[in-house]
């Protein structure tokens, strides 16, 4: 069984609008009060989950259910029978969906306005009430604190989750995984409790000794560095523990300036593959030469790194474990999950992922069960890892002035039913568009190769085209070696990480990204970009944070001119990418787009400034309000 704490508004008019509200914190306990007299059930503080009563507001309550007090069905109908008893309409107040959940009046009076109340079930309710919570006298949420212990886990052969701590070689609980004090000795070594392991905060302070210390935070800190966090800064590392990575650089690895590992990626990630252009933000000077490697190999091999980019819905991640050859299958973000196991083994535990998250789920449920059987025939028993694709049609495409049809998400194909892939298309019920694959979950992604599939009546796995030739603009990449010889050594000053924490600014290379995103589906204006983005800062950021912006700008001026070529790069390497899609889109015409895996990284090339172009339609179809 598993239990998932998944946020978002379950009950909403018929315009899609929130029926509930936030609760402020001093309205907390005459909530609960009433709850515990509509349900019989007593819900003492330490079963209040998350920020529950201890932040000053919360978004939603929290209250953890001992499964063997009573059982989901049980509290529903008991809460189903009060709104009937009121001569309310029990859809309007009761769902249960993966959990309970029920639209409370604040304080038991509709006038204060109403909050959703989630009820979690636990067979361990001592483990439930630890794992969720985490957030108290923290600045990070209970969701990062498990984030980190799943973090520390990973080292040790270990995941920990929901359901307890499990080994990651036989995904069985291990004997204490249930105890949150013997979870603690194993992560933090021995003479650790439950204590230590209470936020963020207390876990980092219990590691500052430990020589294990930057083995156990890599994973951690490679997910801050992609949600746009920073590591806590109350807890100093000591001077021996300091002085030990000192000299293990200058002796073992040469002296190099000791910065923060975090300089690696100093504008955070993508969620998936880099564009191309960014990449001068989110690693400086270094970004700028990884995209030029990276359309080195792309024009070097084409045939062997460059690949169209399907646009496919929803994502299908299929494999057997590396450890018992188990089969199985997810979407995108159990494949990536964190504290919680998303790489469902049988169509009723991706039924359970899915019927945690928000929204009607029922039609994904029943995708991913028929595919279970037909994707498990596909991939030979020997085979071990993942293979990474996305859906294009459950049933035949339609033949429509002989092409095939279909639109498995914003761009609509249509593929001539008498060419070879039309052919394929014809002889099939299912389409998966299959493209890359992964040697273990958390591993990095690497090209697909190596897989004969098995041949399964109906299923169409399709590898993606490749274009023949590219050529690569060389003006404009002699003007981007002439930028890193000239601007090189200040854009690198501009986003180092040590002088961006000193000014209270960390997330500024994050923040020319986000920028830039908020104008896909506009014609790139290389003169107006950076004026713009003055413009965008001021209302995104907290006047004392942008004072501090323009103020780190301006002294030295070097970042000012910095900031300028950092911008000039970003459209330059632009235009590189434009170049490269126009020639492979001639071969290939229609595609959503192109992915260039190679030897130096992955980018992808989009043409996102097109306000009819793929990227653009998209935007606007999943943020119409920004569009």
């Amino acid at each position: 069984m598993m239990y998932l704490q998944e946020g978002g508004n379950v009950f909403k008019d018929a315009q899609g609008q929130p029926l509930t509200q936030r609760i402020n914190q001093a309205d907390v306990p005459a909530t609960i009060a009433w709850i515990e007299q509509v349900t019989g059930i007593e819900f003492p503080q330490d079963r209040w989950l998350g920020s529950t009563g201890r932040k000053p507001t919360s978004g939603d309550l929290d209250l953890a259910v001992d499964l063997g007090e009573t059982t989901k069905e049980q509290l529903a109908a008991v809460l189903t029978q009060w709104a009937t008893s009121q001569g309310l309409d029990p859809r309007e107040w009761v769902r249960k969906a993966g959990e309970v959940h029920f639209r409370t009046p604040i304080s038991g009076d509709s006038k204060k306005g109403f909050v959703q109340t989630d009820f979690m079930f636990f067979p361990n309710l001592d483990w439930g009430t630890f794992y969720y919570g985490g957030s108290e006298g923290s600045a990070y949420k209970g969701m990062n604190r498990n984030v980190l212990m799943s973090s520390i886990a990973k080292q040790a052969g270990l995941k920990v989750g929901a359901n307890g701590m499990f080994s990651r070689a036989t995904n069985q609980l291990v004997q204490g995984g249930l105890d949150p004090d013997y979870v603690a000795s194993v992560l933090l070594g021995r003479g650790a409790t439950r204590d230590n392991l209470k936020n963020v905060e207390s876990i980092y302070a219990a590691l500052a000794t430990d020589p294990k210390r930057d083995a156990k935070l890599t994973d951690f800190r490679e997910y801050l560095d992609r949600e746009g966090l920073q590591e806590p800064t109350s807890v100093a590392e000591s001077d021996t523990h300091f002085l030990a990575r000192l000299r293990d650089r200058i002796v073992n690895r040469g002296y190099v300036a000791l910065v923060e590992a975090e300089q690696a990626g100093v504008g955070g990630r993508a969620k998936g593959i880099e564009h191309l252009e960014d990449l001068v933000f989110r690693r400086g000077t270094q970004g700028i030469r990884d995209a030029l490697e990276i359309v080195k190999h792309a024009t070097e091999a084409p045939k062997k790194t460059t690949t169209a980019k399907w646009d496919g819905k929803p994502a299908v991640i299929f494999g057997r474990k590396p450890a018992t050859g188990e089969f199985v299958l997810t979407d995108g973000s159990g494949f990536e999950a964190k504290g919680y196991d998303g790489l469902a083994t049988s169509p009723r535990m991706m039924a359970q992922i899915q019927s945690t998250r928000s929204g009607d789920r029922t039609d994904l449920i029943n995708l991913y069960a028929q595919l279970f059987p037909v994707l498990e025939a596909a991939l030979p028993p020997n085979f071990r890892g993942y293979v990474n694709g996305d859906l294009l049609y459950m049933s035949t495409p339609p033949e429509i002035a002989g092409n095939y049809v279909f639109q498995p998400n914003t761009i609509e194909y249509k593929i001539p039913a008498k060419s070879a892939l039309g052919q394929r298309i014809g002889a099939s019920n299912i389409g998966i568009a299959v493209h890359s694959m992964y040697a273990d979950a958390g591993d990095a992604r690497q090209p697909l190769k190596g897989v004969t599939f098995n041949p399964v009546p109906g299923l169409m796995l399709e590898r993606p085209a490749t274009p023949s030739a590219l050529q690569t603009e060389t003006n404009i990449e002699k003007q981007l070696k002439q930028l890193i010889k000239g601007d090189g050594k200040n854009i690198d000053t501009l986003f180092n990480p040590t002088e961006l924490r000193a000014h209270k600014i960390t997330d500024l290379a994050k923040l020319c990204v986000d920028f830039i995103n908020t104008k896909v589906g506009a014609p790139l204006n290389g003169a107006t970009l950076l004026p713009e983005f003055g413009d965008w800062l001021q209302t995104k950021v907290t006047p004392q944070k942008f004072r501090n912006i323009v103020e780190y700008l301006q002294s030295p001026s070097s970042n000012t001119a910095a900031l300028a070529a950092a911008f000039t790069a970003f459209i330059l390497l632009h235009d590189v990418k434009m170049h490269l899609l126009r020639q492979a889109d001639l071969e290939h015409p229609g595609q959503e787009g192109w992915v260039m895996a190679t030897p130096a990284g992955y980018a992808k090339a989009v043409n996102r400034f097109d306000p009819n172009a793929f990227a653009a339609q998209n935007r606007q179809r999943n943020n119409p309000q920004e569009a």
